[in-house]
């Protein structure tokens, strides 16, 4: 380890503190900090993250005649700068001669449509397409977005390690070796966030430049998607579901961009992911949203019985002749709303594309209950609302049975009564 002696960290302090009590500093006592701080890189790992909106200010109050007689304004930006060194230059005093041992090696790359990444010994990999605001960026951008998402999908739950990038793109690989920079405010920023998330967790990382030709699978990666997960029910129309049913508190079948909550489980390892793959684990202790591909719906309503979830909203089109409708009833906590024909009911969300079937189905929200009480209650309470005073009380068969198109054994008209008691989330 390295370490700044004593009198250099008060020379520091005493600078910073200085610069903090200024309306306006003299460019000249700002650069004699900045000098100070570029001189501690050799002490203070996170130093070069903590000066460069103060380097801007300086540039700009040079002005063109470059007089460090000049006095600048600091900006919103640089001052919380300070702030850092004052707070924290004793606390962050001491670097290793060098890093640790690489433990991980991992690909990445870019491409206008996407982003991937392969971990170079396990094999594991991620990848996803940019959001509409996303691919506006620059190519270069988008190559350091890409660093700091296989960090967020691959290498989430380490600490204390040292991994190794490897990328095609030379600009992308400075910016994370110097820890940002000052040809790009933009690039400077995602850097410092990049680290910002490593150092939290005691992760060193580097980076070294391959060819593109070395970098198949992850260039395959950012290219090659699978949509057919990908559908997003329209935001507004969720709001209303949950307003008509409960606020769930995970979203099972998600990714980061067709979310409906901040908390969600992935197919697939992804940035903020809850965790991947809803089926590897209990739902019990969720009150879940469940939009599932259509041909998982008979194993998301089992599994919402065996893991005895209390309340789950689920939605899913409203086609009687598959195996898992019957399932449906039995299940059901409250009554089902069925959901507006708009042509952006479902839509990707990365491109906003609609569904090609949307006007072709008609699409239902159901409130689905594995607590046998739950879901009682509500069929007791169904029940007493399908006889008047002096009929005979129906009994509990509530079973569609076989091919017979009659939604409800006891009563013709009770399927409608069921699937439309409310108006739709979006008619007004």
């Amino acid at each position: 380890m390295v370490f700044l002696t004593e009198e250099k960290i008060q020379k520091i302090l005493s600078k910073a503190r200085h610069l903090l009590q200024q309306s306006a500093v003299i460019v000249k006592d700002l650069a004699s900090f900045i000098g100070s701080i570029i001189n501690a890189f050799y002490a203070v790992l996170e130093a070069p993250l903590h000066y460069r909106q103060l380097e801007r200010d300086k540039i700009y109050g040079l002005g063109p005649d470059l007089n460090f007689q000049n006095k600048v304004q600091l900006s919103e930006a640089s001052r919380p700068e300070l702030t850092w060194w004052c707070d924290n230059i004793v606390v962050k005093n001491g670097k290793a001669i060098r890093p640790r041992k690489v433990q991980f090696h991992c690909r990445t790359d870019s491409s206008l449509l996407g982003w991937g990444c392969v971990d170079v010994v396990s094999d594991r990999s991620a990848h996803g397409r940019w959001s509409i605001d996303e691919s506006k960026y620059h190519i270069i951008f988008l190559e350091l977005l890409a660093i700091y998402f296989a960090l967020q999908s691959l290498y989430c739950n380490c600490t204390d390690t040292h991994i190794e990038f490897q990328c095609d793109n030379i600009t992308a690989v400075k910016y994370v070796n110097d820890m940002g920079g000052m040809t790009s405010k933009s690039l400077d920023t995602l850097s410092a966030k990049l680290w910002q998330w490593c150092l939290k967790r005691g992760i060193f990382i580097s980076t070294k430049h391959i060819a593109g030709k070395e970098n198949v699978t992850s260039d395959f990666y950012s290219r090659n998607f699978s949509d057919s997960t990908e559908w997003m029910l329209m935001s507004e129309i969720f709001r209303r579901l949950r307003k008509q049913f409960f606020v769930p508190d995970i979203d099972l079948f998600a990714s980061r961009l067709n979310k409906q909550i901040d908390r969600f489980a992935s197919w697939f390892p992804e940035p903020g992911a809850f965790f991947n793959d809803a089926f590897s684990c209990s739902w019990q202790s969720f009150l879940p949203y469940i939009f599932p591909p259509f041909n998982l719906l008979s194993k998301v309503i089992n599994k919402i019985v065996e893991d005895k979830v209390e309340k789950a909203i689920v939605i899913l089109p409203y086609w009687k002749s598959q195996p898992w409708f019957p399932l449906l009833l039995p299940n059901m906590a409250d009554f089902p709303v069925r959901l507006p024909g708009h042509k952006d009911l479902l839509t990707m969300a990365h491109d906003g594309t609609p569904h090609p079937l949307v006007k072709s189905i008609n699409m239902v929200g159901v409130m689905l209950s594995g607590n046998p009480s739950t879901s009682g209650k509500f069929h007791q309470e169904l029940l007493k609302s399908f006889y008047s005073h002096g009929d005979q009380e129906l009994g509990n068969n509530m079973g569609w049975p076989g091919n017979d198109d009659a939604s409800i054994h006891a009563k013709p008209k009770a399927f409608a009564k069921i699937m439309c008691p409310h108006p739709s989330p979006g008619d007004g």
